[in-house]
């Protein structure tokens, strides 16, 4: 297969210039929320302002750009755009454990610069739990290192137009939140992004080129279409971290994932589905064997712009808002809405194990529909943990999810469901959003989606009483069901990013009802 190539950079700004005086003069005005990250940025008119460097410029500190390898130490003040960390290794000298956070600070559209933070392991999360992507921050003092003199900058860190990178330590230099007046002025940079304008895939060139691109670093241009919950991940290391999947679309694809881990996480506090554009640089490229597609994931390298004051990315917002309604109504089972054409449940007889059921991807065609049972155990049935995992709030005319960062303001073009408030107001009800695994002696389905009606008869409790139990109730109605036999009624559909399973009916089965059916293993 030919392997597609984006739009060759020769490592230049030029463009980056061209494009900040074109957002300066522009008669376009600012679509998009600009309050990213409890930051305000100055308007003019609903321009962008992109203020030059000098107006920035403190007296005692030093601008990104004019960093070089003959000063020792140097005093700069930016806005982090990226965040890798905390992380802990081992000293090749004396073997002792060392902590790190990595930074990636901007003071300028062209100028930002790789910050590695060193210390023992409560000062490293100390700075960590303070310092988050779009804070101002001031840093002192801070040690100069040629990153030719570390050749694993460029691998494991994010890209820069520095030549050089920074190192704080517990006892050397200094790094503290930036409170002065003019604090608000480094917004802006949170939204031009780290890579030229133009050197992005689209989501059908990932797709296209397939395992062409296993394992490459890419840029991705495009639009948040549904934000999965937050989970909490133990690795094969034994250490915990947490991931969040992210479903992506552009004018070439209706739907590609994104996997964000660990501080990247940070970055959905303002996201909003089919509103909100991003420029991710160097997500990494893998195969998904579940999903039979290719996805994306963020590691250490990944910096992501929200909403990019790019006209690509304003070209791509507008046809997102004339799609809405298209790349939504393929996303009503995710919402929780079972098909109107489902058939009888008593009808469905045909039996599958796990693993037929995955060799399906490969003869399905896209769309199709097929229904089948499953006899299993329920492996995961996350019902204890935090609420925003379990329940969603939704508006109680036309069940869409609202959301309290958009104070509760129902998103449906469709819908008058005006503003909500959380408390006080009938207009918002609570639903379940319960995903579950089923596990059988030839594998495992993931995030098998439970509709909330579905839930609802599973445990037999509505959501707004569920909401109320003690953490101890959730846990013992979650024993009443986790690693039992079960058996399932799945719809299943194969879409662009893979096999999406809907639990249509569950229920408790003795084991004799497992012999019958084949299943002396499970």
């Amino acid at each position: 297969m030919l392997k597609l190539q984006p739009m060759a950079w020769l490592g230049r700004f030029d463009d980056f210039n061209e494009t900040h005086e074109i957002i300066k003069k522009s008669t376009v005005p600012n679509k998009f929320n600009m309050n990213t990250f409890k930051t305000n940025t100055n308007t003019n008119q609903g321009h962008v302002q992109v203020q030059s460097r000098s107006n920035f410029r403190q007296k005692g500190y030093c601008s990104i750009s004019n960093i070089n390898s003959n000063m020792q130490t140097v005093s700069v003040i930016g806005i982090i755009i990226g965040k890798d960390g905390p992380k802990a290794i081992i000293s090749k000298k004396g073997g002792h454990e060392r902590h790190l956070l990595t930074l990636t600070v901007r003071d300028a559209p062209d100028a930002f610069i790789n910050v590695t933070c060193w210390g023992g392991q409560e000062y490293i999360q100390a700075l960590s739990s303070e310092l988050s992507i779009g804070a101002v921050v001031e840093i002192k003092d801070a040690n100069i290192q040629n990153k030719s003199q570390n050749a694993s900058d460029d691998k494991f860190k994010p890209w820069t137009p520095s030549t050089c990178q920074l190192n704080v330590s517990d006892n050397q230099g200094s790094i503290l939140l930036y409170d002065a007046n003019n604090v608000s002025d480094y917004a802006q940079f949170l939204h031009i992004p780290t890579k030229a304008n133009n050197d992005f895939y689209t989501l059908e060139d990932i797709q296209a080129n397939g395992t062409n691109l296993q394992g490459e670093h890419v840029n991705i241009l495009a639009a948040i279409k549904k934000i999965w919950p937050l989970r909490e991940i133990l690795t094969k290391t034994g250490k915990k971290t947490i991931k969040q999947d992210i479903y992506l679309c552009d004018e070439t694809c209706q739907s590609f994932t994104l996997t964000l881990w660990g501080n990247c996480t940070e970055y959905v506090q303002s996201w909003l589905p089919m509103d909100t554009v991003i420029f991710a640089a160097d997500v990494r490229i893998n195969f998904n064997e579940f999903r039979s597609t290719m996805v994306a994931c963020t590691d250490s390298k990944t910096i992501i712009t929200t909403c990019p004051e790019t006209s690509e990315a304003y070209s791509l917002l507008e046809f997102i808002k004339t799609q809405n309604s298209v790349f939504r109504s393929g996303d009503m089972d995710f919402q929780g809405n079972p098909g109107n054409n489902d058939p009888d449940i008593q009808s469905i007889s045909k039996v599958l194990t796990v693993k037929q059921i995955k060799g399906l991807l490969s003869s399905l065609s896209e769309e199709c529909v097929e229904y089948t049972v499953i006899y299993a155990f329920l492996s995961q049935f996350d019902i204890d943990g935090e609420d925003k995992n379990i329940l969603q709030n939704i508006c109680s005319k036309c069940k869409k999810p609202v959301y309290e960062e958009t104070s509760f303001i129902c998103g449906n073009p469709n819908c008058s469901g005006g503003d909500f408030e959380m408390f006080g107001n009938t207009s918002v009800n609570i639903d379940y959003r319960i995903n579950v695994n089923l596990s059988d002696h030839t594998g495992t389905l993931e995030y098998c989606h439970t509709p909330p009606q579905i839930a609802e008869q599973i445990l037999g409790i509505k959501p707004k009483e569920f909401q109320k139990l003690p953490n101890s109730q959730k846990t013992n109605l979650k024993w009443n069901f986790l690693l039992e036999r079960v058996k399932a009624v799945l719809k299943m559909k194969k879409l662009k990013r893979g096999l999406y399973l809907q639990v249509l009916e569950l229920n408790k089965v003795g084991a004799g009802q497992l012999l019958e059916h084949g299943f002396s293993d499970v």
